[in-house]
């Protein structure tokens, strides 16, 4: 893979943020900073990493909307939440805890961007 994957992020918490948009720009990947849940669902990444706090009301819904465009989406919200993780991953993406989310990032990301494809 020689061309750039659009990675969009959407973690208004830089604490989260910090990590996960380091941890992408070791890929063969392209950051696009995402300002909002309209701009998730239309922002034309290949792949989008949010957090569920800011897909606001209904985030089974964009998430639908975003797979069925193609896309990934690697998602993470309070583990006090299981039915809506369970919700989300119903609806088709790739969800954790919160606080289990960065430990299993780099193996996401593997599966995304397999080892030796960058360069």
């Amino acid at each position: 893979m020689t061309e750039s994957v659009r990675v969009g992020l959407l973690i208004p918490n830089l604490f989260m943020r910090v990590p996960v948009e380091a941890a992408v720009q070791g890929r063969v990947a392209q950051v696009v900073a995402l300002e909002g849940a309209a701009s998730a669902a239309g922002s034309g990444c290949a792949v989008v990493i949010v957090d569920l706090d800011a897909l606001g009301a209904d985030p089974v819904a964009m998430v639908r909307s975003m797979v069925g465009r193609g896309t990934t989406v690697l998602a993470f919200g309070p583990h006090v939440e299981g039915e809506r993780l369970a919700a989300v991953r119903a609806a088709g993406a790739v969800v954790f805890p919160r606080s289990a989310f960065l430990e299993r990032l780099p193996e996401l990301l593997d599966t995304i961007f397999p080892p030796g494809s960058a360069g």
